[in-house]
């Protein structure tokens, strides 16, 4: 479920809310009740790093798995 961030204009309240993706936004901050809310823009913190989750890292050749994995050459 994705994380949402709401900013109030009357208290400054910046909040975090779960939501489904298809649930209203919030019309109302759950500090002061005003109805001056919106949602942020904001950053996924989700971050694929590391090798093997690029489109290039799958076009090297004569890259096989460890030795004996079954799945490729390297099983001598």
């Amino acid at each position: 479920m994705p994380l949402y961030e709401y900013h109030c204009n009357h208290c400054n309240a910046d909040t975090e809310v779960l939501q489904d993706i298809e649930d209203p936004p919030l019309t109302e901050c759950p500090k002061c009740h005003d109805h001056d809310v919106h949602k942020k823009i904001s950053v996924s913190s989700f971050r694929l790093t590391g090798t093997g989750w690029y489109e290039t890292d799958f076009k090297k050749g004569g890259k096989c798995g460890p030795k004996g994995c079954g799945s490729c050459c390297n099983n001598d």
